[in-house]
């Protein structure tokens, strides 16, 4: 059985994350996506980006629990949902179960590269259904439809440069890995804050296909 719940990206989440794993494409990237279940749709709206080195099980707790804080700080309804990375799903299978079992619905996304030429939804996901992980559908995710083609611009520009993670907040305590300015001036985020963007998309692609 395959998962059957739907995946609502917010742009600013999407994009932080494939900028995170572009940044470091030579290395093992894991971040987290922070959202909520609305209905049979979990809704990603924010990313935090953790790790480009090896993620050690301490640092990973502390990481986690900042996170969680964060979440409570800025909408109670937000929990961690899932895992982003560069690596498919044997890697960080303990870290995903630990996140599914705190919720039911978690899932595990790795970065499909390939898919960033072609201006499409480039992640591929896992999903938990019976203590199984099972590949979503490309149905079941949605995407504003200006958003692939806007992240291939900053990729294009550069910005991932400016993604900051965990990693480079422990080495320089004055970087912030909630990395508040890295889209300003962006086209899906001018005068839309991530409260705001909570909400589905307005327009809607499914992912692999436009």
């Amino acid at each position: 059985m395959a998962p059957s719940a739907g995946y609502s990206f917010n742009p600013e989440a999407y994009a932080k994350a494939v900028l995170h794993v572009c940044k470091h494409s030579s290395s093992s990237v894991l971040g987290l996506f922070l959202g909520h279940a609305d209905g049979k749709v979990i809704k990603v709206v924010d990313t935090v980006p953790l790790f480009h080195t090896h993620a050690l099980g301490p640092m990973l707790k502390i990481a986690c629990m900042l996170a969680e804080e964060h979440c409570k700080s800025t909408d109670a309804s937000w929990e961690i949902v899932g895992i982003y990375g560069s690596t498919e799903m044997t890697p960080v299978k303990a870290i995903a179960d630990k996140i599914a079992a705190n919720f039911a619905s978690a899932s595990v996304w790795s970065l499909d590269a390939g898919k960033l030429p072609e201006k499409q939804f480039a992640f591929k996901g896992m999903g938990r259904v019976k203590d199984e992980w099972k590949a979503i559908g490309s149905e079941l995710v949605s995407l504003g439809s200006e958003v692939p083609s806007e992240t291939s611009r900053l990729i294009s520009e550069m910005r991932f440069l400016e993604v900051v993670d965990f990693d480079d907040h422990l080495a320089d305590g004055n970087k912030s890995w909630l990395n508040e300015t890295l889209f300003e001036g962006c086209k899906f985020c001018m005068r839309r804050s991530l409260k705001d963007a909570s909400s589905a998309p307005e327009d809607p692609i499914r992912a692999h296909g436009r």
